[in-house]
């Protein structure tokens, strides 16, 4: 329903088909199964097979949730030419920039890299709010050089830091 033109179609199926092939798997964090769908719709309460030794979750390495955010803008581009009064992208990036910029281990780095691939526009205010989170995580790593919070939200504000920096005024 949300495609009107052929064009459009053409990248929701191209897009459909890539994200079901086995290397995109590894994107998502679930390389070691033959079949994503069985992995997402499995039910711990319906299939006693399921097991936590039967099925280690992976890490979700930061570079792969550029590639996924980038994909899916991609396509949410595609559709919204042919909403004319659609707001999705303003509101992710809204929500994306709320998390990024609030503290929490889990959400924060993972919000920053969205924040960074997704976003049209910049200020001078969020780019210092980004530098003041890399600072504060580069304190935290000399503290303790085995916080792993905080080498993830290093390497999260260095990429948000590279995919914001060519938006910034001359």
């Amino acid at each position: 329903s949300l495609c009107s033109t052929e064009e459009t179609k053409q990248v929701l199926r191209l897009s459909l088909t890539e994200f079901s092939l086995p290397k995109f798997y590894l994107l998502f964090g679930i390389s070691k199964v033959k079949s994503a769908a069985v992995i997402a719709f499995r039910s711990s309460y319906r299939d006693r097979s399921f097991s936590p030794g039967s099925y280690e979750r992976e890490t979700f390495a930061l570079t792969s949730l550029e590639t996924v955010t980038e994909a899916l803008l991609e396509i949410m581009e595609a559709c919204m030419r042919d909403i004319p009064t659609c707001k999705w992208l303003d509101q992710w990036t809204e929500l994306a920039q709320k998390f990024a910029f609030q503290y929490n281990p889990s959400l924060q780095p993972r919000a920053l890299v969205v924040f960074g691939c997704i976003s049209k526009r910049v200020s001078h205010g969020q780019i210092k709010q980004i530098i003041r989170i890399l600072s504060k995580g580069l304190e935290s790593c000399l503290k303790g050089p085995d916080n792993y919070n905080s080498q993830v939200l290093i390497e999260a504000t260095v990429i948000a830091l590279t995919k914001l920096q060519p938006l910034l005024n001359k």
